[in-house]
């Protein structure tokens, strides 16, 4: 694991992490994880409380196939996420989500059947977004809530997106109030 250092803009590149992260579904990926209880009020974000750390995307669960990889955080407290979403909240910085439209199909240039648009999401001025995660073991799943204006016409769910001064506040026990997204602004392009 690499120390965070709070306070000071993220770069994804060169620095940290060496390469650039696509995540997807059971793959590694780098996120910030906090090294103290999350149930707890965060600490003063010093050195050393924040540290690079990489995790599978989704939680396996013997009473579901494959993975679970996103969690709802109006279901934080449903027994499958209760102990991670207590103890255990963290966050992966990404330059930009994606996700596909649940109505609005073109035809697949490989295949010519119709497929969903996909999108990509930034937040306008940033470089860096950092969506909430929870995680447990050597995996996380991500932390999505309703979607905002912005997102609502491609899809009825968002990533929780933690603005940097917000961190002590996800990762502290008062972390729902952060559900509420709407004034997160999004920019969307299709892919």
């Amino acid at each position: 694991m690499r120390q965070i250092e709070v306070g000071v803009p993220l770069n994804l590149e060169p620095d940290w992490p060496a390469r650039k992260p696509q995540a997807y579904p059971k793959s590694l990926a780098p996120l910030i994880v906090p090294s103290f209880d999350t149930a707890q009020p965060a600490p003063n974000l010093g050195p050393g409380s924040l540290a690079a750390r990489d995790l599978s995307w989704g939680f396996e669960e013997s009473w579901r196939p494959g993975v679970v990889f996103n969690t709802r955080i109006e279901s934080a407290m449903k027994p499958t996420w209760r102990d991670s979403m207590e103890h255990r909240r963290c966050v992966i910085p990404v330059p930009a989500f994606f996700e596909s439209s649940q109505s609005e199909t073109f035809p697949s240039p490989k295949t010519g059947k119709p497929i969903k648009r996909q999108y990509e999401f930034r937040v306008p001025g940033q470089v860096i977004i950092l969506i909430g995660c929870t995680w447990r073991g050597d995996a996380f799943s991500m932390v999505t809530t309703e979607a905002n204006a912005d997102m609502a016409p491609i899809h009825h769910r968002m990533p929780l997106i933690v603005r940097q001064e917000e961190l002590p506040l996800w990762l502290g026990p008062d972390y729902m109030e952060l559900a509420d997204r709407s004034s997160i602004r999004l920019e969307a392009r299709p892919t």
